[in-house]
């Protein structure tokens, strides 16, 4: 097909009804069998790109901050994308252990920091595949840092710009070289009056959510690009298309 008559991609607005429709629609994906869930990821892995997308659009916007624990937030964004990278045959390793209890309650915007880590570490698994990743939380005097270390380059412009606005609207910093990249929120002394409390979801809750960001930004991403590497690296030498692994990893959902 000429590429001039190729159909153009459905603008986000159409492309946001046409998701909103499948999921609403779609069995719970333990209940589909291994082309539906394939078909499923294809469409999480859409969102998680509309996600960026919004979020990247509308950096310096004005956003309502809730009253919570970033650690607690992080730490279960941690445990479940590292749960949900091993079935890709990827190692997060996560320093502190996940029952240390760290951190304090402070303002903060659950959505672009989940969007944000979410994104930092497919950026880096991807990066690597099948390579380490490693994850550290430290308190720091008067905030929170979060540093991600892979074994090459992989910080992308994109990454990183989600990154800045996340620690713009924390009150944090952002340092990084090129495997390492450290950002960090800042703490208030005490919540504004009529800020709304937050409640923290747990690393269950999220992995039971599979519209939640460690499954449309960070696992049905990785999981696509994984597909798409192992294809090319199949094509570039010759060989019939094989997915084996990920085709496994889809089925065990």
């Amino acid at each position: 097909m000429n590429t001039k008559d190729m159909p153009n991609p459905p603008a986000e607005g159409t492309l946001r009804e046409q998701l909103a429709a499948y999921f609403l629609t779609a069995p719970p994906i333990a209940e589909q069998n291994a082309v539906q869930k394939r078909d499923y990821l294809t469409k999480l892995n859409q969102l998680g790109q509309l996600e960026r997308q919004e979020l990247r659009r509308t950096v310096g916007a004005s956003r309502p901050l809730v009253w919570g624990n970033p650690a607690t937030l992080i730490q279960a964004l941690l445990s479940a994308t590292q749960r949900l990278a091993a079935r890709l045959g990827q190692p997060i390793l996560i320093f502190p252990a996940r029952d240390t209890a760290i951190g304090a309650d402070t303002l903060i915007h659950p959505r672009l920091l989940s969007v944000a880590l979410c994104d930092l570490l497919c950026a880096a698994c991807a990066a690597a595949p099948r390579q380490p990743v490693w994850v550290r939380l430290q308190e720091q005097r008067g905030g929170l840092a979060v540093a991600v270390t892979a074994s090459v380059p992989f910080i992308l412009p994109e990454t990183e710009a989600l990154i800045k606005e996340c620690t713009k609207l924390h009150d944090g910093s952002l340092v990084h070289s090129d495997e390492t990249l450290i950002f960090s929120c800042g703490l208030a002394d005490e919540p504004p009056t009529g800020v709304r409390l937050y409640g923290c979801p747990t690393e269950e809750d999220l992995l039971a959510d599979t519209l939640s960001p460690v499954w449309s930004v960070f696992y049905a991403t990785l999981y696509s690009s994984a597909m798409s590497s192992d294809s090319s690296t199949n094509s570039a030498e010759g060989r019939p298309s094989s997915s084996e692994p990920q085709d496994d990893a889809a089925d065990k959902l």
